[in-house]
């Protein structure tokens, strides 16, 4: 309950009672007195009857979204039903309450009437996300009166109910379209399906083992090492892949129209469909600080795209940031059922990403840790395939997780697999306001240096590197992965 309140009536009713009593005391008169018991006594019965009628609610409250996918800036229908199996009425109005990143567009999620017992009410409404993640659809919120209209309440039911909100339906058609119309090439794979693998390739060569075919073996080296030699052959097949999407404090935080989570989240989508309709093997995962939040194995199932489409509808939203350097953020509370949500501030910076972490550890528990960080998710991948050869794709701005990611680098150079970090450069993604002034072209010209820094690293290390922005689109960037300018 959030306070029962005194009607008008009944504050007028009360005033009558304090009335009557003064006046029945002064003038002695005993009808005064009559009634100003009389009046004290409905209105104390009115009340402790009301506060029963709250304590004894019984409402049963079924809500579900008629869209099996629902796109940020896009209707999404939602119906609920309201049981009443209590067995007196409950009068008011109903709402359904509608969480602050989102607007009503059609139907209504009030309606004022008194439900009978066993009884339903029906409410049926759309509303429009306004960006991409977890929205949450706390409860009812029900302004209750009495019979005799002399309190009313407001009482919330929590009975939450979380839609996985997508990014904008334009991205998800994008990534469709470009299934037919890309594909992709790194380190050997082309357009040949999986199923289909290639001819035998030239390997080496190895000392002649009983058993092997006698065309292979190399007659023109035996007077020369005085031994049998035979060459060795491997069949190509094309590479399973896995994009890794940042979900780091940094990749959330939004400074201009384009969010890097968001981004991030569109070209993973977009470039896992090339990929699977190329017929090689791909799958998604989510990585933050410390976890490997959630993720699909690769694969070329008939329902792999759907799969990879659910799994990056559950990467965290992002987060605006006010001028003032504030972060304003909206989570529900750990190891909880999701329900109403609660705004915090905190400060921005090297503090924010220490806080995030903090939080990870604190509320241990309430998700599968699949490892420890990007490093311990490649090298549960890496155990897991048992030597066969994948390739790494890693979307992330490298802000708080680049020692993740240079030593998942160095495993797969020790280990025979590929990489390639798509790197959303954080400075891209900034509002730029007016001309910079000589610290900020300092800042500028440090981040940038520290960024050519990384890519040597990189590059040393084996790994293909490009460097992007909120302009740059899938189709690009499949484009140049593909002439090799990586």
């Amino acid at each position: 309950m959030s306070g029962l309140r005194s009607t008008s009536l009944g504050t007028a009713i009360l005033s009558f009672t304090i009335v009557f009593a003064f006046a029945g005391i002064l003038f002695s008169n005993l009808s005064w007195t009559v009634l100003s018991v009389t009046f004290a006594s409905a209105y104390v019965y009115a009340y402790l009857r009301f506060v029963s009628e709250l304590q004894r609610t019984d409402l049963h409250i079924e809500r579900k979204a008629l869209e099996e996918v629902s796109f940020a800036q896009e209707p999404t229908s939602v119906t609920v039903e309201i049981l009443n199996k209590d067995p007196i009425p409950v009068r008011g109005t109903f709402e359904d309450i509608l969480p602050e990143n989102c607007e009503l567009s059609a139907g209504s999620n009030k309606s004022t009437r008194a439900l009978p017992p066993k009884s339903i009410l029906r409410l049926s409404y759309s509303v429009i996300p306004s960006k991409r993640g977890p929205l949450i659809i706390p409860g009812m919120k029900i302004a209750r009166n009495d019979s005799l209209g002399l309190f009313d309440e407001d009482q919330i039911i929590e009975h939450p109910t979380v839609m996985n909100v997508h990014t904008e339906k334009g991205s998800f058609d994008t990534a469709r379209k470009m299934a037919g119309r890309e594909h992709l090439e790194f380190s050997g794979m082309g357009r040949n399906p999986a199923v289909v693998l290639r001819e035998f390739e030239f390997d080496g060569i190895r000392e002649y083992v009983p058993g092997d075919r006698a065309r292979d073996i190399m007659w023109k080296l035996f007077p020369k090492l005085n031994k049998l030699m035979t060459k060795t052959y491997r069949k190509e097949g094309s590479l399973q892949t896995i994009v890794f999407v940042d979900c780091s404090r940094s990749m959330r935080l939004k400074r201009s129209k384009v969010a890097k989570i968001d981004h991030a989240v569109d070209l993973s989508m977009q470039i896992s469909n090339v990929l699977l309709s190329s017929f090689y093997p791909a799958g998604v995962a989510l990585f933050d600080e410390i976890n490997v939040l959630n993720k699909t194995s690769p694969a070329l199932g008939r329902h792999q795209f759907e799969m990879i489409v659910k799994v990056l509808r559950e990467a965290p939203s992002s987060m605006e940031e006010s001028k003032g350097g504030i972060v304003r953020t909206e989570e529900t509370e750990p190891n909880k059922t999701p329900g109403p949500r609660r705004t915090s501030l905190k400060a921005t910076a090297e503090g924010k990403e220490f806080l995030s972490v903090l939080d990870r550890v604190t509320t241990k528990g309430t998700r599968p840790a699949l490892g420890i960080g990007l490093e311990g998710g490649i090298k549960e991948i890496i155990a897991r395939n048992r030597g066969r050869e994948q390739l790494y794709i890693i979307i992330s701005d490298l802000v708080s997780t680049r020692d993740a990611v240079i030593a998942g680098a160095k495993l797969c150079k020790s280990t025979g697999n590929k990489m390639l970090v798509i790197h959303t450069y954080d400075d891209w993604y900034r509002n730029a306001e007016g001309m910079p002034d000589m610290p900020e072209v300092e800042r500028l010209y440090g981040d940038l240096s520290d960024t050519l820094r990384i890519e040597a690293t990189f590059r040393g290390l084996g790994v293909s590197y490009i460097r992007i922005g909120p302009a740059d689109t899938a189709t690009r960037i499949v484009r140049a992965i593909r002439r090799g300018r990586t």
